[in-house]
C-alpha cells in the first residue's frame, strides 16, 4: 500500500525578515501512479519571482505526469494541453540542442516497454523537455500578464536590470530547483535539476540516493529550470525495482544535517513513525516539526515530500530503525620525544568514521607531536574501514584493529609510539 504525502513551510530566517517562502511541493496518489515534487526558488534578489517559479515547476511536473499516463485515445480530445505546448516561448530553450517538446501522450507505455538504457534515458529526456515547455510557458504567461514593477526591480543587480530592458534573460527572475518521483507498479523514475537530495529505502532498510549528484551545485550556486541549456542539467534515475520509501527534499533539508548519515536517520525517524502510529497522527508529527527543524538547522524554507510502502514498513518496522553509527576507537601510548622516561603518555578518544583526513592534534592525541600526526579514511563500509598512513594501507573491522608504531633510539634509550584503530558502533 504506498502512500504520497508532502509538506512545506516557511524557513525560520524567512518569517524572520518576513520574507515569502520560496518552495513549494505536491503530492498525488492515482490508481495508475503516485507522484511527489518538491521546488525551491532561488530567492536572490534577481529572482524575485522565484516563489511563482517553484510553484509552476510543480504544476508543470504535474500537468506533465497527468498527460504521461493518458491512454492516446483520451489524448486526442485534449485541446488544453495542445494550446499549452503552443505557448509563445523566446529562443532561450530552442538554444539548447537536446530541447524536444514532441512528448508522446503514451509515454509512460512506452516508457515501460525500454529494453536498454539509451531508449529509458531518450524517453526521459523529452519528459524533462516537457515539463522545462511548460514552465517555459507558464513563466511567459506571468510575465505578459503581470510586467515587472519599479518595487520589483529597486533591488535588482545593475547587470540583470541590463538585461530586462533588451528583455533577455527574463525567465532567470523566476529561477527554481526541481525534484520529482513517479512510482507506478512496474517502475518508478525520478528527474532532478538543481540542489536538494532524494533519498530511497530497499526492502532490506538500505539507504541510497540514487540520483546523480550535480557537482555544478556547491555553495550558492546551483543549476535551474531557468538555464538555458536547464534539459542537459537534468538528472534522472529510472528501476524496476520498487523501493520501499523514496523522500525527496529541498536544500533546506538536507542543509539542516551535519553529515548523510544523519540527513538519513532523519528520514529513518520519519518511517518509523509510520510503523508505530496511525498514518494521521505520523504526518501531524511530521508536519509539527518541520519549522522546528529550520529553527534549528538551516533557517531554510523546508519541503519534503514521500512515497511510503506502509503494509511492507509496517511488517518490517525494524529494518529502517535509526543504526549505530560506524566510530574509529583510538588508543595513543607511548613516550617518543619524552624528556626523560617518566614522561609517557596514554590518550583515548573516539571519532566518527567517515571519509575525510583525521589530524591527531584535533581530537586529542598528541603524543609529544611526533610520530604519524595524521591518517586519511579512505572508506567505510557497513564491517569494514580503510585507512592510510604514510602511503601504507590498511583495514579494520569489529574484529581486526590496527597498529601504528613508531619506534626511536635516543642517547641509547629506546623510545616508542603507539597508535591502536578499532572499529566500534556507537
Amino acid at each position: 500500500m504506498y502512500r504520497a504525502f508532502n509538506y512545506t513551510t516557511t524557513g525560520a530566517s524567512h518569517i524572520l525578515s518576513r520574507k515569502v517562502c520560496q518552495d513549494a511541493s505536491a503530492s498525488l496518489e492515482t490508481d495508475k501512479y503516485k507522484l511527489i515534487v518538491v521546488s525551491d526558488g532561488h530567492g536572490s534578489s534577481d529572482c524575485f519571482r522565484s516563489d511563482r517559479g517553484s510553484k509552476f515547476a510543480v504544476e508543470a511536473f504535474c500537468k506533465c505526469a497527468e498527460e504521461a499516463f493518458k491512454c492516446p485515445e483520451e489524448s486526442e480530445e485534449d485541446d488544453d494541453i495542445n494550446a499549452d505546448e503552443e505557448s509563445d516561448t523566446d529562443k532561450d530553450t530552442d538554444s539548447d540542442p537536446s530541447y524536444d517538446d514532441d512528448f508522446p501522450r503514451n509515454f509512460a507505455e512506452i516508457l515501460g516497454a525500454c529494453k536498454t538504457q539509451k531508449q529509458i534515458d531518450d524517453q526521459l529526456r523529452r519528459f524533462m523537455g516537457s515539463i522545462v515547455t511548460k514552465w517555459n510557458a507558464k513563466v511567459d504567461e506571468d510575465i505578459a500578464e503581470y510586467p515587472f514593477t519599479e518595487d520589483e526591480l529597486a533591488d535588482v543587480s545593475d547587470i540583470a536590470k541590463k538585461s530586462f530592458e533588451y528583455k533577455v534573460n527574463l525567465r532567470t527572475v523566476y529561477g527554481a530547483t526541481l525534484i520529482g518521483i513517479i512510482l507506478t507498479d512496474d517502475f518508478w523514475f525520478g528527474i532532478h535539476i538543481g540542489d536538494g537530495k532524494c533519498v530511497t529505502f530497499n526492502q532490506n532498510g538500505e539507504d541510497h540516493e540514487p540520483i546523480p549528484w550535480d557537482d555544478q551545485c556547491f555553495m550558492n550556486v546551483t543549476t535551474s529550470i531557468c538555464d538555458p541549456y536547464a534539459i542537459s542539467d537534468f538528472r534522472s534515475y529510472f528501476s524496476r525495482e520498487l523501493p520501499t520509501a523514496v523522500f525527496i527534499g529541498s536544500d533546506g533539508i538536507d542543509g539542516s544535517f551535519a553529515n548523510q548519515k544523519y540527513h538519513h536517520d532523519f528520514y529513518r525517524i520519519i518511517i518509523s513513525s509510520f510503523a508505530e502510529a496511525d498514518i494521521e497522527s505520523a504526518v501531524d508529527e511530521l508536519e509539527s516539526y518541520l519549522p522546528e527543524l529550520s529553527a534549528h538547522g538551516s533557517g531554510d524554507d523546508v519541503s519534503v515530500a514521500c512515497i511510503l510502502d506502509i503494509d511492507h514498513i509496517r511488517e518490517n518496522p525494524e529494518l529502517y530503525e535509526i543504526r549505530k553509527a560506524p566510530f574509529i576507537k583510538i588508543i595513543r601510548v607511548g613516550n617518543l620525544g619524552a624528556a626523560d622516561l617518566s614522561d609517557d603518555y596514554l590518550q583515548k578518544n573516539e571519532i566518527e568514521a567517515y571519509a575525510g583526513t583525521v589530524r591527531l592534534d584535533m581530537v586529542g592525541c598528541r603524543g609529544f607531536n611526533k610520530g604519524i600526526m595524521k591518517f586519511d579514511i579512505l572508506d567505510v563500509q557497513d564491517d569494514l574501514i580503510t585507512i592510510s598512513f604514510n602511503g601504507n594501507e590498511c583495514e579494520i573491522s569489529p574484529t581486526e584493529r590496527a597498529e601504528i608504531v613508531t619506534k626511536d633510539l635516543v642517547d641509547g634509550i629506546a623510545q616508542f609510539d603507539t597508535i591502536l584503530l578499532q572499529y566500534i558502533r556507537k
